[in-house]
């Protein structure tokens, strides 16, 4: 069990799945990640971490989090004039 303010994690479906799925999404395909973190109940919760880690951090958060690509996060935050 995860405490605190990542006790969402614990409902996370990507915790289920082979690890390598994210880690090979870097440079590799994203297709299914996205489609478990399609189906996760705590997806929101999942973007808004990597956003906030990249944000607050400074991070870069690579791979598939909440059912986005790095690509994908970096693209909204220059459509809201954030450096990516």
């Amino acid at each position: 069990m995860t405490a605190g303010r990542y006790s969402w994690m614990d409902g996370a479906l990507c915790a289920q799945a082979d690890p390598d799925l994210w880690t090979s999404a870097i440079g590799g395909g994203t297709r299914t990640p996205k489609r478990i973190c399609g189906n996760c109940p705590v997806a929101r919760e999942c973007d808004a971490h990597a956003t906030a880690l990249h944000i607050y951090e400074g991070l870069a958060m690579n791979g598939v989090w909440g059912g986005r690509s790095k690509r994908q996060r970096d693209q909204d935050r220059r459509e809201l004039g954030e450096a990516a």
